[in-house]
Formats: structure tokens, sequence, C-alpha cells
């Protein structure tokens, strides 16, 4: 009730903050999910091919005596099968035809039939003669055959061609295939295929307490990456070294709990997760110095340390991390007194709750109410106005990228304490370039941030259940990710030239 509940002010927040803004933000992500539809719904456009794919067996049932004659691909109390529109074969079947000799008066009986169950192929059959005439064919089977050829016939879409009599001596010939498929089968089965993956992906991540907590972890993390890329958005600084913060936040949170797990959880959690955000704000304060005192590229410089900080903490927990009988890449598991208490029972919903609330609250203030917040504000406003009107832009500059590495950081040690609760590769897999996403969403605001947290970590988790249940790609969320961006980007670039043009009319 308490985490619902702030999910709940989150709401409230992003209207207050934004207001007209809001409206603009959810109808981007209404309509990034609407061509997202399209998007699945062409994928699901072989919904119907289940009909015409599966394992099956074609038998030639007879009382009468077999002739004899040689070469011949079925005889009287046989069996042949294969397998139609197999997946990735070079020549899929699309069609099986056996011969088989018959006297006159023989009567026989032809099953196609799939091999099992949980096969839905939509079989037909012919009995054709020497000269290629259709003698008798079959698309379907009735449920009494179904009962008096039990195993053999599974279902209604199985057929059976029953006691039919031979006109002559010869050589006949059996077709089977899988029924053509109506259009608006088609249409109906991609339809609800869609619709069986949008549920899933609107409505999984509510199915249950376990899936409601991978959504609110999710979330944490998310949320205090967007609010580390916002800081430093704000100060119009396009830095991506979240990534790299977050490894080193992970690292040196995690090394202490591995050497002093002993240390009562009243000390040791505190001095972690203190340690996680000095990690950070470390490693922000690089590219800072880099670009107030070199002119370095910001972009260039995060995006490089993002690679160094990356293989170092892969060094570090391969060589010196890993215990030597592991059977994979990964450190022991923290004590007791290094993990983040859950707050809901069974799940990884901790204490981190409280921890993002308090950098929230803090970020905020940081921004509105404070001397280099206004420094932030007025640098991205206007660099050149604000180093007319004495700010050290230089000074100004670093601090807001260490500051927002201090926010990386403790995102990682979120990571590591309260979800893995233990060092792994790949501990965050571009996660941080997902908080770039969360920021832009929230238009840098740290009171909307949250809620863009919780909506994007939603559709990550819906995703995650959108592939699990109804088979669907993740990367068709992640098209719908790239969708937002890009309107995210088109609706910046909009104001942009309307600036531009307000100027222009100005001064002339």
């Amino acid at each position: 009730l308490f985490v619902n509940a702030l999910v709940g002010i989150s709401v409230l927040l992003f209207v207050l903050e934004l207001r007209w803004d809001a409206l603009r933000v959810v109808l981007t992500v209404i309509v990034a999910l609407i061509i997202g539809y399209g998007v699945t719904a062409a994928f699901n456009l072989d919904a119907a091919a289940r009909f015409q794919r599966g394992e099956f067996r074609v038998q030639l049932q007879s009382q009468a005596e077999v002739p004899d004659v040689e070469e011949m691909d079925l005889e009287y109390g046989k069996a042949r099968g294969g397998e139609f529109n197999q997946q990735n074969a070079p020549e899929p079947l699309t069609e099986a035809s056996y011969r088989f000799a018959g006297r006159e008066g023989d009567t026989v009986t032809i099953i196609a039939a799939v091999t099992r169950q949980n096969i839905e192929a939509d079989l037909e059959v012919a009995l054709l003669d020497e000269s290629g005439q259709v003698l008798a064919e079959s698309q379907d089977s009735t449920a009494e055959q179904i009962e008096a050829y039990r195993p053999d016939l599974k279902s209604t879409k199985d057929a059976v061609i029953e006691n039919f009599a031979l006109p002559a001596d010869g050589v006949y010939t059996i077709r089977a295939r899988p029924e053509a498929i109506p259009r608006s089968t088609q249409i109906s089965e991609m339809l609800s295929k869609t619709r069986l993956a949008y549920e899933a992906f609107l409505l999984g991540p509510l199915d249950g307490v376990l899936r409601w907590s991978f959504w609110v972890q999710d979330a944490l993390t998310l949320i205090l990456l967007g609010l580390a890329i916002a800081i430093v958005f704000r100060a119009e600084q396009f830095s991506l070294g979240a990534e790299g913060q977050l490894y080193f936040g992970a690292l040196v949170s995690g090394v202490l709990i591995l050497a002093f797990g002993d240390v009562p959880k009243t000390l040791l959690v505190p001095i972690a997760l203190l340690s996680a955000a000095t990690a950070g704000f470390l490693w922000g304060l690089l590219p800072g110095a880099l670009k107030a005192y070199l002119g370095a590229n910001e972009l260039v410089s995060t995006l490089m340390l993002n690679t160094i900080a990356t293989r170092f903490y892969e060094m570090v927990l391969t060589f010196q991390l890993q215990p030597e009988d592991a059977g994979y890449t990964a450190s022991d598991w923290f004590s007791s007194a290094g993990i983040l208490d859950p707050i809901v029972e069974n799940t990884q919903v901790t204490i981190a709750v409280f921890v993002v609330i308090a950098v929230v609250i803090v970020t905020w203030l940081l921004i509105r109410r404070t001397p280099i917040g206004y420094e932030i504000r007025m640098i991205g406003a206007n660099i050149k106005f604000a180093n007319y009107g004495g700010v050290n832009s230089r000074r100004t500059i670093m601090l807001a990228m260490a500051i927002s590495g201090a926010v990386a950081g403790l995102a990682g040690a979120h990571l590591g304490m309260g979800i893995h609760r233990k060092l792994i590769l790949n501990i965050s897999v571009a996660l941080a370039f997902e908080g770039v996403v969360v920021a832009l969403l929230a238009r840098n605001n740290p009171l909307v941030v949250p809620f863009t947290g919780l909506l994007y970590a939603y559709l990550r988790t819906g995703a995650r259940f959108m592939e699990s249940d109804a088979n669907v790609s993740f990367e068709v969320v992640r098209i719908i990710q790239a969708i937002i961006i890009l309107l995210i980007t088109a609706e910046a670039l909009v104001t942009f030239f309307r600036r531009r043009r307000i100027l222009r009319r100005g001064t002339v």
C-alpha cells in the first residue's frame, strides 16, 4: 500500500509539475504504443502459419492382401511421415505424395494426422489414380471417426478417407498437405495474437505481487539514473557517463561489503551507499574537468570512460572477487549485513524506496533552492549570459557532472545490494542509456522523474512478460522505445526552430 501510494503521488507530481506538457508526454507514449501495436501486428502476420506447420503421418489401412509390386512408397498397413513447413529448412516440405499398389475392390482407409496433440496443423488428404484424377478427398474428420481411429486421429483438423473401394488394379497416389488458410483466418489470428501480446504487455506487470515487484525494483534503478541524467542535462551538457559511474558505484560498494561483512548492518549499509556515491562523484568529476579546462567533448569523453569503467569492473570481478569454485563470473553472495532489507515480503522491493525518495527531494532542492542549482540552470539557459553574470561556469560544469555521477553510483549500489545481492558480470546492460529516455520524458524535472521512471520501467517489464506469455520478441518493445525517443526529439526540434523564428522576428 505504501509503495502504491508513492506511485499515486508520482502521478500527481507529474500532472502538477508539467501541467499541459503532461498531456503531451502522455500523448507521445500513446502514439508510440499505437505504432507499436501496428509493429506487433506486422510481426504476427504469420500467426496462422501454425495451421500449416508440424510433424505428420500418413497411414494406409486395409484388410486386403498386399499386392506384390516393387518400389512403392506405401503398402497396406504401413505409414509414412515428415514435417510440413519446417522452420529454417532450406527446402521446406509443403506437400507429401506417396504411391501404393492396389487391386480392384480393395477397401482402404487413408489417415493424414499430426503426430502430437499440441500440433495445430490443419491437414487435407486426397487419393489419386494413375492419371492424376482425384478419386476421393477429405479435409477433416468427425468426432465418431476420431473415437474409432484413436489414437491415430488427434482432432477434427486431421483428415480421413474412410472405407474407399479401389476401382481398378493399378498404382494410386496419396497426396497430403496443409489446408490453405483463408484471408479472414489470417487476419483474425493476427489480431488475436496481437491482442494477447498487448494484454501481457500492458497488464502483465500487475498480474501478481512478484510481477509487480519486478516493475517497482526496475523503476527504482531507472529513477536514480533519470535523476543523474536530468542534473547534467539541466546544465546543457550531453553527458552519457552514467553507465560507467553505475559500474564504479556497484564495484566499490560490493568490495566494501565483501571485505567488511561482519560490520553491523546499521553501519555497513550507509557506508556502502556513501562509498558508491563517492565513487560515482569522482568518476563523474573527471569528464567534467576535461570539459571545463581542456574543452574536451563531454559526449566522447564519457562514452570512452564508460568503456574503461566496465572493463575495470570486469577485470576486478574476474581476477580478484570471483571464487575459485564458481561456475560463472560473479562474486560471493553479500552478507546479510550488506544487503538492502525488503519492505515487501518475498520480493526485492527494498528500503531503496526510501533512498530514492530522499534523492528525489535532495535533487529538487539542489536544482531549485541552492546557489549551485541556480548556476546549473543559468548555464543551461545561456552559458554566455551566465559567464557575464559572474557564474564560474567551469566549476559549475564539473560539479554538475560529479553530482550526476554520485546519483548514478547509488543506482549501481542498488543493483548490487538490493537486486542481485552480489556482483555479477554485466550488472547493467546499457541500463544507464534508458535513464536518458526517463530524463527526456520528464523534461529534466526531478519531481517528474519518478513518474517517467515508473512508466518506462512498466514498458520494460511488460516487454518481458509479452515475450514469455505471448512469445513476442522483446525487440518489438525496443521499437516502441525508439519511437518514443524519436517523438520526443522531434518535439524538441520543433521548439528549437520556433525559438529561432521568434528571435529572427524580434531582430527584424
